[in-house]
């Protein structure tokens, strides 16, 4: 479980002269670009990513894969160097993704990372964040031609995902007793869920999600036809759902969905079926 006070992820994703573009700005933000002479290569993006992780190495320690002084020349956030984490891959359908990870005591702060998402001429980014205390502001955002825009559609989510990372690691009957606490919580906020129905989202969310981006091949068929088709908006929201699948690291489903549906059964033989 989350040891910091806030936590956040941030999904940038593109193409990869994007994620090259994202990189140089998170180092020149630093004044950390090394200067190139005329005659030489531009630099490649494997080789900025390490430049990004072995700064980061030396400002925040061995643990930090990314300084969070990076996303902006004057970050009005903050993050606990130890926790951060940075992972620059190819999806299979051939978009490229750069994850941000990082908590800390400090509010997730839009600004920065709308600063970046300009800076790096409109590369979209989709974050998720949320706050120890659930009654605290928590959800999504979407970057995405220069503006930012809410998703609060699964607040209950992503909480349980970033600040517990669904009970995974406790017995069943621990996660029965914190969630007790979590339901004092929702009351006191009026918030329009039970805890019985968080748990049955938070496998529906996961289960979709797989669903709708099992097929790499199919999915980037998809992407061609928009593309040829000029659906714009529908191309946009497969994006979105290939980076979901980075942030809610549906690649260890099998893992968050099993203890979940043990948590629920331990919660509805404690609580019962509409607790």
């Amino acid at each position: 479980m989350m040891t910091t006070k806030t936590r956040s992820r941030v999904c940038a994703f593109g193409s990869e002269a994007e994620m090259t573009t994202l990189c140089r700005t998170l180092l020149e933000n630093r004044g950390w670009l090394p200067e190139q002479q005329e005659d030489e290569p531009e630099l490649t993006l494997d080789r900025l990513t390490a430049l990004v992780k072995h700064h980061s190495q030396m400002e925040g320690g061995e643990d930090c894969s990314f300084f969070y002084d990076m996303v902006a020349e004057h970050p009005y956030g903050a993050a606990l160097a130890s926790v951060c984490r940075l992972e620059v891959a190819k999806h299979p359908t051939g978009m490229w993704t750069a994850c941000f990870t990082y908590g800390g005591d400090t509010p997730f702060q839009p600004e920065d990372w709308q600063r970046l998402h300009r800076q790096c001429k409109g590369i979209p980014m989709l974050a998720m964040y949320a706050d120890w205390d659930f009654g605290l502001e928590k959800g999504m955002k979407i970057f995405a031609g220069g503006k930012t825009r809410d998703d609060w559609s699964r607040m209950a989510e992503v909480w349980l995902w970033l600040m517990a990372e669904y009970e995974v690691g406790y017995p069943p009957e621990e996660a029965v007793e914190r969630l007790r606490k979590l339901r004092k919580t929702f009351e006191r906020e009026d918030f329009d869920m039970t805890i019985g129905e968080m748990l049955d989202a938070c496998i529906e969310n996961l289960t979709e999600l797989e669903a709708d981006t099992a097929d790499a091949e199919a999915l980037q068929a998809q992407m061609h036809r928009c593309r040829e088709e000029k659906d714009y908006t529908e191309l946009f929201r497969l994006y979105l759902r290939v980076a979901e699948t980075v942030l809610w690291e549906t690649a260890h489903n099998h893992r968050w969905i099993a203890c979940l549906e043990s948590v629920r059964d331990a919660w509805i033989a404690a609580e019962g079926e509409d607790a």
